[in-house]
């Protein structure tokens, strides 16, 4: 006989995320006593301990990772049955996460192309850098990450998204942007600002720069592209960002691209799933709309 509960594991599943009973029943809509004796009921018909109290927080120890992901699985197949005979069939409710770069320029479109598909869609984004990204993919706590870095880890499915054009930017009147002023040695010899330690554009950047021009004079590093472009506008140095993010500020003519045939600053973007993840209806329609998944009917 079947004792367990869809309610039993959506209190495990959101304890697992938030770190404690008491966030969890906030975020399910429940009281602490209510959730707390629902886990205790779970754990008991299990017979065994999911969490690990370290600290204040609740870790999920073992038993309680091998049972994680087939419990998410289950609570979000759930939610889909539910959505079968409640509201628009098409809605979707989604959490998403980004690194900088992605998140603040690429997919606030894209987020807005699946809601105009799907009507009454509810969509979370959490923009970090590439690390802060692949974490949350492991942790279930994101059901698609988007990242500029390579990820090479055994549980994380890396589908290549989109390339993705660089460039070396300094502000007007710099020599470096005059036509032909960007030797080598030069660019070697400019004042550098780079992401900080963990983003992918600071990994990528960092071995195409250095594979095409050596060591680099690195004198500031700032933790997101907006700050960057501020500092590069101020005249403290040079960087290497995506086109993307710089369109803007070289219309406005606040930065310059400079001008480096001599040099290959193109990337891959990549498109990060749990491998043990269950892909929602709204999972593979954001995965049609990025162009890796064939639409649903």
């Amino acid at each position: 006989m079947l004792h367990t509960t869809l309610r039993q594991l959506e209190v495990f599943v959101a304890t697992a995320q938030k770190g404690s009973v008491t966030q969890a029943a906030a975020a399910i809509g429940m009281t602490q006593s209510a959730a707390s004796m629902a886990l205790g009921d779970f754990e008991r018909q299990l017979g065994t301990r999911l969490f690990d109290r370290v600290g204040k927080r609740l870790v999920l120890n073992e038993d309680g990772r091998v049972l994680y992901a087939k419990a998410v699985e289950m609570v979000e197949r759930a939610q889909e049955m539910e959505q079968l005979f409640h509201g628009n069939l098409r809605a979707t409710n989604l959490r998403l996460g980004a690194s900088s770069t992605i998140g603040n320029y690429l997919l606030p479109r894209l987020i807005g192309q699946l809601q105009e598909e799907r009507p009454g869609s509810q969509i979370r984004l959490d923009v970090g850098n590439t690390q802060q990204v692949i974490n949350s993919v492991l942790n279930f706590e994101i059901d698609v990450g988007f990242v500029e870095g390579p990820c090479m880890h055994a549980d994380i499915e890396t589908i290549v998204w989109r390339e993705d054009q660089l460039a070396i930017c300094t502000r007007p009147g710099d020599p470096l942007a005059q036509p032909g002023g960007a030797s080598i040695e030069a660019l070697r010899q400019a004042a550098w600002i780079l992401r900080e330690r963990g983003s992918g554009t600071r990994e990528v950047v960092e071995q195409l720069l250095t594979g095409q021009l050596g060591d680099i004079r690195l004198t500031m590093e700032l933790g997101g592209t907006e700050a960057i472009k501020r500092a590069v506008e101020a005249g403290i140095g040079i960087s290497c960002l995506s086109l993307v993010a710089l369109a803007g500020a070289i219309e406005r003519g606040n930065l310059v691209a400079v001008d480096t045939p001599f040099l290959k600053l193109t990337r891959s973007l990549h498109i990060l799933l749990h491998k043990q993840k269950y892909r929602t209806d709204g999972i593979e329609a954001l995965l049609a709309l990025c162009g890796t998944a064939p639409a649903r009917p």
